[in-house]
């Protein structure tokens, strides 16, 4: 086969064209002018490869096919295939600033498809860096994709994006990954099954399973986006937040990174698993900066406390810390709680984490087995995750009923009643101290009613009631015969309330 040397130079190939458009019809100068044009090369050689007619391209070979040129150290042409075939430091440049860097090159010009393979092939534009080794690059489409991994730097900040498989959208600067997909972050790192990210505003959009850790928070989502610029996102679809030791979940989470500050709307809940607690409710806040979460609308706290769980309900629940180690839980207005052995009522709830204690504020009002508890504040004391104490200031007053009109009472400035397995054990009255009891005999019968008035009284109690009475101080305590007073208008102390109607008799109840 005989060679033959050729200098090319730009007037040589428009004489080469137009003197070709003479010579075909018009459809046919219309394929040609979609050939694959030879732009530069040393030598020309006619040759044949696998027994196709070629030309040989060695030297700074330069195609064009449209609006791209290719670069390569040599090539084989098919001019009737309209193909090309090109070896070493190959480079397919479109536009100003998309490139594409490889190994080896095979182009087809009827179908404006090009696959790049090497060590090291890189798709670069003016956004990102990818770097596989098999690209397959779409021109009519104008897509490129990778099936055997790829890695994508951003020039324009920090982030790093892995993946098995990805396909790129040039118009659009749209990446498609999938399988394996890991976007590293100075401050977080994401893995996802499936993603799109716009390399020109660095958003993502998740598409499959995805967890995002950063250094003190991990989320984790089915469906939704993160602008990585401005660090703020939104996520769907059994998504959840973790940070400090709390889940923050709900149907639509959002979440601001630099501000670190999240929202939840619709189903929410946060779970605190040191404190064995979780907040139910359809808005909540959280304030990573100010270690405080925020939930409204239809809220129901569950606790478990002492092997039972406590459910508390109001129309606003914020946890927060006013330094360090001293964390805070309020509840505010319409505070209702039901356990099995404790139920309350209040406006206003204090809850102490580090301490564990109930603060109960505003009209407060507590149920514990026949007694009714009421003062102007209520402190419900928990030790080693069980009820120890309950603490009542001032105007503390006990009512229990015995029948529709008959009641045992007890009344003091301030009421502390000691619990033992969840049962009261005994109550100290200090300062005032008043009580009204009325004695049964063992069959039940009523033998008398007791009226005494201490400074201070200490009551023990069991299973069947009062065991004992100890006044301390000055004291009076004289009983009176059944009938000698009367039960309503003589026997009932000032600011005797008996409120059964408003006790939440199961949980339900705390929502009503």
């Amino acid at each position: 086969m005989g060679r033959c040397l050729i200098k090319f130079n730009s007037l040589y190939r428009y004489f080469f064209l137009f003197g070709l458009g003479f010579v075909f019809s018009i459809s046919v100068l219309a394929q040609k002018t979609e050939q694959i044009e030879i732009i530069q090369g040393e030598e020309l050689i006619y040759t044949e490869r696998e027994g196709v007619k070629a030309q040989r391209l060695v030297g700074d070979v330069i195609f064009k096919h449209q609006d791209a040129l290719m670069f390569c150290d040599s090539a084989y042409r098919f001019p009737e295939a309209n193909t090309i075939e090109a070896f070493g430091s190959v480079r397919i440049n479109q536009g100003d600033t998309l490139n594409l860097y490889g190994d080896y090159l095979t182009y087809d010009g009827n179908l404006r498809l090009a696959t790049v393979e090497g060590k090291e092939v890189h798709l670069i534009n003016s956004d990102f860096d990818l770097e596989t080794d098999r690209i397959v690059f779409d021109r009519k489409r104008n897509t490129a994709q990778y099936t055997t991994g790829g890695v994508i730097e951003s020039q324009n900040d920090s982030n790093v994006l892995v993946s098995i498989r990805g396909f790129y959208f040039v118009d659009s600067k749209l990446f498609a990954f999938r399988e394996d997909v890991k976007l590293s972050n100075p401050d977080f790192v994401m893995v996802s099954d499936t993603l799109m990210y716009y390399s020109n505003t660095e958003m993502v959009i998740f598409l499959g399973p995805t967890t995002i850790k950063g250094d003190s928070n991990l989320i984790y989502c089915e469906n939704g986006w993160y602008d990585t610029k401005k660090d703020k996102s939104q996520y769907y679809e059994n998504s959840y937040l973790i940070s400090d030791g709390r889940k923050l979940e709900g149907d639509t989470l959002y979440y601001d990174r630099n501000l670190g500050y999240g929202s939840a709307i619709g189903n929410i809940q946060i779970t605190d698993t040191a404190e064995q607690m979780t907040i139910l409710g359809q808005k909540g806040r959280i304030f990573e900066l100010q270690d405080s979460a925020i939930v409204t609308d239809q809220c129901l706290l569950i606790q478990n406390i002492d092997g039972d769980s406590l459910y508390m309900h109001a129309d606003t629940f914020k946890v927060y810390a006013l330094e360090e180690n001293q964390q805070f839980m309020l509840a505010y207005p319409g505070v209702k709680i039901f356990k099995s052995d404790l139920q309350a009522v209040c406006d206003s709830m204090a809850y102490t984490l580090t301490d564990s204690t109930i603060r109960l504020f505003d009209d407060p009002i507590l149920w514990s087995g026949e007694d009714q508890i009421t003062a102007d504040s209520i402190e419900i004391r928990t030790k080693n995750n069980k009820i120890n104490d309950i603490f009542m200031y001032p105007n503390a007053f006990m009512i229990s009923r015995i029948d529709s009109l008959r009641f045992n009472q007890v009344k003091g400035r301030t009421m502390q009643a000691f619990f033992k397995n969840s049962e009261i054990k005994r109550i100290e009255v200090k300062g005032n101290g008043q009580i009204t009891h009325y004695a049964l005999d063992d069959k039940e019968k009523f033998i008398g009613v007791s009226v005494a008035e201490s400074s201070d009284i200490t009551i023990r109690v069991n299973k069947e009631g009062i065991q004992s009475i100890t006044l301390i101080g000055d004291a009076k305590a004289p009983t009176y015969p059944m009938g000698d007073l009367d039960p309503v208008t003589e026997l009932r102390y000032k600011g005797f309330r008996w409120l059964i109607e408003r006790r939440p008799m199961n949980k339900e109840a705390v929502l009503d």
